[in-house]
């Protein structure tokens, strides 16, 4: 089954090359406070309900923003929004810095790690529904590499993290030096995209044929939702635990736990990219289901192991399996339709963040009562279920191509 509609004109190559800029800026904004956590863990001492709590303000701000997204994509350009929201999350990555290192303000810390979150909401539904649209274009599998360039910024952000604290640099200076880059890359990447609105919305004529098409296939999108959502948790999970999960858990350094979080996304970095050619020679259902497998592994192999070494391999293998499954999920989303596509995106977006963002916080609470790493059980227990989704789940790519 083929994703994508046939490609009907090329884009210049410098849209997509500013497509996967503004990829990997988001990824580089979000790795650099997460590759943080571990310090600021320490500066205003959390317990490990406080830790989540500080954890869903970032989730409640992002769903807010993905929810804010498509009626602000209906006002304001793609091109005006990709410059705009990027120099925002940089400015708000400076102000959870001097919150943080300079004022020590907790309260401060949860406000603007908040606001980060819905600038991030917007802008992830931005470059999403913007990467469909070249993916469409090029008639080929492109979000996986896509994501990619997301956890390539990842993976840089988490490096500078690592040299930072190695360097006993303070979080102030390293989220400014984060922040020029991020305004620097962000302008670069302005001259490559489009001008243009997105449409939501469906023309009149089509309304009706396309209502009762919509709503029969409507479970498995939901279905297709569900998948994502328990995918995304394992990543979302690592995002926010596995450094913190290092030090506390593990008794490394906070150098060492960065260190993990840089292994875990350079695995998820590699798997993102080897994506496409995967999908296209064993399909969707076997790649979903072989990365998760290898993803399930890494996670016990982390929470079960005791020397560097095998902390190592599980996060690394970890980042492998945890790579398909959101790209997966909305390259599937939105294929196929012109009208259709966009909505599936904010769709597959809100579920695969949503869980991202909100399920790691739970986290938190767990630890209160097991300890870490054992609260990281949860972890593979969503990600068995979440596999027994799967097979019935990639199904629904053939209910967005009907629609289409």
């Amino acid at each position: 089954m083929a994703l994508i509609a046939p490609a009907q004109a090329t884009p210049k190559f410098g849209e997509r090359f500013s497509v996967n800029l503004i990829f990997l800026i988001a990824g580089l904004s979000f790795a650099s406070w997460a590759g943080r956590l571990s310090i600021i863990d320490m500066i205003f001492d959390f317990s490990g309900s406080r830790l989540g709590a500080f954890l869903f303000c970032m989730t409640a701000g992002t769903l807010v923003g993905i929810t804010l997204a498509p009626m602000l994509s209906r006002r304001v350009s793609a091109k005006n929004l990709l410059l705009v929201l990027p120099i925002f999350l940089a400015l708000i990555l400076v102000g959870l810095g001097m919150s943080v290192s300079i004022l020590h303000s907790e309260s401060l810390a949860f406000v603007v790690l908040f606001i980060n979150g819905l600038i991030f909401g917007c802008l992830d539904i931005t470059m999403n529904v913007n990467g469909a649209k070249v993916e469409r274009k090029l008639g080929k599998s492109l979000m996986p590499s896509l994501h990619g360039f997301f956890s390539l910024g990842s993976l840089l952000g988490a490096g500078i993290a690592t040299a930072t604290l190695s360097l006993g640099i303070s979080t102030a200076w390293h989220f400014i030096f984060v922040a020029v880059l991020i305004i620097v890359l962000a302008l670069i990447a302005q001259s490559g995209i489009r001008d243009w609105n997105y449409n939501y919305s469906l023309p009149r004529e089509k309304n009706q044929l396309k209502a009762s098409g919509a709503r029969s296939h409507r479970g498995l999108l939901l279905l297709l939702g569900l998948m994502v959502a328990g995918l995304s948790f394992a990543e979302g999970a690592a995002n926010d635990w596995l450094a913190v999960a290092s030090v506390d858990g593990h008794s490394l350094d906070h150098a060492s736990g960065a260190l993990m979080f840089t292994l875990f996304t350079g695995a998820m970095t590699i798997g993102r990219f080897a994506g496409g050619p995967i999908v296209d020679r064993i399909g969707t259902k076997c790649s979903l289901m072989f990365m998760g497998m290898i993803g399930l592994i890494g996670i016990v192999l982390f929470i079960l192991g005791d020397n560097i070494a095998t902390l190592g391999a599980g996060a690394a293998l970890w980042g492998l399996g945890s790579a398909l499954g959101f790209p997966v999920g909305m390259s599937i989303a939105a294929s196929r339709s012109d009208h259709l596509g966009p909505r599936a995106v904010s769709v597959i977006s809100a579920f695969g963040y949503g869980a991202m963002l909100s399920g790691p916080p739970v986290i938190g609470f767990v630890a209160d009562i097991t300890g870490l790493p054992q609260a990281l059980w949860l972890i593979a227990g969503v990600l068995v279920i979440s596999l027994l989704i799967t097979p019935r789940a990639a199904q629904a790519g053939n209910a967005v191509e009907v629609n289409g």
